[in-house]
């Protein structure tokens, strides 16, 4: 049996009667360039239908983004050049405010936003650290403002309905949840900003990574999917990880990673931006009755009896536009779903833990190449890493695991009750360990 979009009960926010605010919600948004585009224009999406107004935005690079500047001003809108200086202008005027900053930011900014009034879309990760997690959470409850996280994904009707299908047992018990996403970056990439590939950024932890950044989305779909109720995440045992570079930053740009949830249910993750190929991000849930197969355009739940169904994927606009209306309705409904902190929070400690598992290891300068285009974009690349993460997904093993002759066995790190990422001794200077290798660019 085959039946495409007909299943029952999936949820979607376009198309559930939710109570809806009675006025246009009162928004500011932090910066306006880099991913902060995207928000920009979700706003602005919002606003020509009446159901946003942008009071205020800040935006350091006003004369780059003069166009944007000049046109929230004529909208009414103020432009400010600190983030403190517009919720101080703005202090208790605002339902709503949108931070796709750098992930060393979220926190400080996340609490200044609340205790001025508003509550916040913050673009994903939550925070660099669970610690971090932990005290924006804090001033929710002092504040009694609501804070979700840009994990995209998770909003999708498509997550909610997987997510019902493991719970009702369609696929039988979950053995297993697998996800693999190959995606090249150039050396544009890591210049885009002062942050990228960076591990520290001053004293403030960066972490920024694959996993908790471009790929970070599947990490936490997986932890998300793995939780024993429809609106939770799993509780997390343990993890075992293991974190490499290939290009010349202070922060990993490969990373695989076995994560037991408390349930006993293993989740492997593997993720690199130092691939030769693009293979975009996909999720396998095993059951001992039959897999969920999960992609940008397609979900396949196909069971062992000869079942198969498959939906569509909410994706672009469409899953920005169910974004926006979950924004406003939990404005003035405390039970519409969002991403949460808690759902967020298990993302975190997978990425703290893995850092506490692996140091990040310099791949050898003779498995990697350096590739240059006609336009003289530089992509960096490791010999053979294709095949090897590809093999280790499909058999839920670790790169050491497999024969892999650069790879390192990380450490076991214990996740229960997870509160604290350190300083470790070795994070302190990063720019003297930092890799640079003389590898000669092929034209």
């Amino acid at each position: 049996m085959m039946c495409r979009n007909s299943e029952q009960g999936v949820k979607s926010s376009a198309s559930e009667r939710v109570r809806m605010p009675s006025r246009a919600l009162r928004v500011a948004l932090v910066g306006l360039s880099g991913f902060a585009k995207v928000h920009y224009q979700m706003i602005q999406r919002a606003v020509a239908c009446d159901r946003i107004c942008l009071l205020g935005a800040t935006v350091i690079n006003q004369e780059d983004e003069l166009e944007k500047c000049e046109c929230i001003r004529a909208a009414g809108g103020d432009i400010f050049d600190d983030y403190e200086k517009m919720f101080r202008a703005l202090n208790g005027q605002l339902d709503l405010c949108f931070i796709p900053t750098g992930i060393h930011l979220h926190a400080r900014m996340a609490i200044a936003a609340m205790e001025a009034g508003a509550n916040v879309f913050l673009e994903k990760p939550a925070a660099a650290t669970i610690q971090d997690v932990r005290a924006i959470q804090a001033t929710e409850r002092k504040t009694g403002r609501f804070v979700a996280v840009g994990f995209q994904t998770i909003y999708a009707s498509e997550t909610l309905w997987m997510k019902q299908a493991i719970l009702d047992g369609r696929i039988g018990k979950i053995r297993s949840i697998r996800s693999m996403g190959l995606w090249p970056r150039d050396d544009a990439y890591y210049a885009r900003n002062d942050w990228a590939g960076r591990l520290l950024v001053g004293q403030d932890w960066m972490l920024d990574s694959p996993f908790n950044n471009a790929i970070g989305h599947q990490l936490n779909m997986m932890c998300f999917l793995g939780g024993i109720t429809v609106e939770k995440s799993a509780e997390l045992a343990g993890i075992r990880a293991e974190l490499y570079r290939a290009h010349s930053i202070e922060s990993a740009d490969t990373a695989c990673m076995r994560i037991e949830t408390t349930t006993g249910l293993p989740l492997y993750f593997y993720a690199t931006h130092s691939s030769s190929t693009q293979v975009d991000p996909e999720i396998i849930i095993d059951g001992e009755l039959g897999s969920i197969h999960w992609t940008f355009t397609e979900v396949a739940l196909s069971t062992d009896q000869g079942e198969e169904t498959i939906l569509a994927c909410q994706f672009g606009d469409e899953l920005r536009e169910v974004i926006i209306e979950r924004l406003l309705a939990r404005s003035v409904d405390d039970s519409v779903f969002i991403c949460d902190l808690e759902i967020a929070a298990a993302h975190t400690i997978c990425v703290n833990g893995a850092h506490e598992s692996s140091e990040v290891h310099n791949i050898p300068p003779d498995f990697i190449q350096r590739l240059a285009d006609e336009s003289g974009s530089v992509k960096t690349v490791v010999v053979g890493l294709d095949q090897s993460l590809t093999q280790a997904f499909q058999q839920g093993k670790l790169l050491s695991e497999i024969g892999v002759k650069w790879a390192v066995p990380g450490q076991y790190i214990d996740l229960s009750d997870y509160s604290y990422f350190p300083r470790f001794r070795q994070f302190e200077c990063w720019e003297g360990s930092k890799t640079e290798p003389e590898i000669e660019v092929v034209r």
